[in-house]
């Protein structure tokens, strides 16, 4: 049906190689891509496509290559592009380019603009939260949370790729450290906020919206392991890997919890489109599980990574017809399905990570083997020297594994038979996520 269309990706990372490794199926692929990843040139070349290596967070760069090439559909979802404009530069030159323009992913990129639209149109949903402009308020506003008996998240107000927030009493034991790190926020970004607020207790979670501006369709649940070790301990990462269950609720969810989140996202994307701004693609929420109910934590305005590589594992058709329906403004739960399958997706980091690594790490792959086993393989911060050899950039996520099972525990066991038997290198990942002992533990 698209065969003929050409459509772009922007981005070089584990998420845009699973944009990649679906668009191929049915349309012409482009790419704008920061480094050389295998699977997302590997892609490009098997669709008759081409890329270039730039700076994908540059809108006249990756306008000029669209133009080009002649481009019919452009999909950008990283959060840098996406806050830098590049969609709004591509539909200023007629280029149909799906995703929020920079206005509209204002969403994502201000914490503190995000919970002022919640607590607008979503009161009963929002966590109690107070915004420091200045180093003066802040010993007076964690007061605030000292007398209320609430220990507290400090949030900076821009992007910091998931590692910028920190949580009382893990990362700030005391209230002291609370204000502490605040002051160094206000100093590292003299011309930002600090949001608090208060720490929820309960089960944090994810769902993705699928939306055209108007139309909304809920992709699966998700449930993502932020921190680096197995147990859940250690600092904060952008995320170490992923699962969704076999309907769209997770285990732990009832259907007014997936009704609440629903009616969340429909407000704040009714609230978008009446005060002007141009929002389609991806509206991502994170949330809590609490006593009290469903509770905001914060939006992206595009797929998670790594749950956007598990909703995708589980779409039922084409992402090329689901991109085209966005644009046309013709979503809906008819046109866009999901199998009822569980899915897993975990990461491998060098030992260093999140930290840079001082050298480069070397590590093979047997990328065939592993599909015959029936699992994805999505390379993200790597490129390739060889058949089976591969080399870390020294920074990030290096390489993500994939399955979809009956269940979450199954999909879990897969991948990590597929990493001990073909994966060798001084790489770590975590063999806990999606395990039965990590389920027993969200119940």
């Amino acid at each position: 049906m698209f065969i003929m269309a050409k459509f772009l990706i922007v981005g070089s990372g584990a998420r845009e190689a699973s944009f990649a490794l679906q668009l191929m199926k049915d349309t012409q692929l482009y790419g704008v891509i920061g480094h050389k990843n295998p699977l997302i040139i590997d892609c490009i070349h098997q669709s008759g496509g081409e890329y270039i290596v730039d700076d994908a967070d540059d809108p006249d760069t990756v306008l000029k290559f669209a133009k080009q090439h002649k481009i019919d559909y452009a999909f950008v979802n990283a959060d840098q592009p996406l806050a830098n404009g590049v969609v709004d530069v591509l539909l200023e030159h007629g280029i149909k380019a799906i995703g929020g323009t920079q206005a509209a992913t204002r969403i994502e990129w201000d914490k503190v603009y995000a919970m002022e639209m919640m607590q607008k149109r979503c009161p009963e949903f929002t966590p109690f939260y107070i915004v420091v402009s200045d180093k003066r308020s802040l010993s007076q506003a964690l007061s605030e949370f000292k007398s209320r008996n609430l220990e507290v998240v400090v949030k900076p107000q821009g992007l910091t790729g998931g590692k910028g927030v920190k949580v009382m009493p893990i990362h700030l034991p005391t209230y002291d450290d609370c204000y502490n790190y605040a002051m160094s926020l206000f100093d590292g970004r003299p011309n930002e906020s600090v949001l608090l607020v208060e720490r929820l207790q309960g089960i944090e979670f994810t769902i993705m919206g699928i939306t055209d501006g108007k139309n909304l369709v809920m992709a699966p649940a998700s449930y993502d392991y932020p921190f680096r070790y197995e147990g859940d301990v250690g600092p904060g990462t952008g995320g170490m890997g992923c699962f969704t269950a076999a309907e769209k609720k997770l285990p732990f969810m009832t259907d007014e919890n997936l009704t609440d989140c629903k009616t969340i996202m429909q407000r704040i994307i009714d609230e978008m489109r009446h005060t002007g701004l141009r929002f389609s693609g991806v509206l991502n929420g994170g949330f809590f599980k609490t006593t009290r109910g469903i509770k905001f934590m914060e939006f992206n305005g595009r797929f998670g990574d790594p749950e956007g590589l598990n909703v995708l594992s589980v779409l039922d058709g084409s992402l090329a017809s689901v991109l085209v329906h966005i644009w046309n403004g013709t979503i809906s739960d008819d046109v866009i399905t999901f199998a009822k399958k569980a899915s897993v997706t975990k990461y491998l980091v060098a030992k260093e990570y999140p930290e840079h690594s001082g050298t480069a790490t070397e590590f093979t792959i047997d990328v065939k083997s592993i599909a015959e086993m029936g699992i994805k393989t999505y390379f993200a911060s790597c490129i390739q020297v060889g058949d089976t050899r591969y080399r870390t950039l020294k920074k990030s996520r290096v390489v993500a594994l994939g399955a979809v099972a009956d269940t979450i525990q199954e999909a879990s066991h897969i991948v990590n038979i597929a990493i001990d038997r073909h994966i060798q290198g001084n790489l770590e990942y975590r063999s806990d996520i999606g395990s039965a002992e990590s389920l027993q533990r969200l119940h």
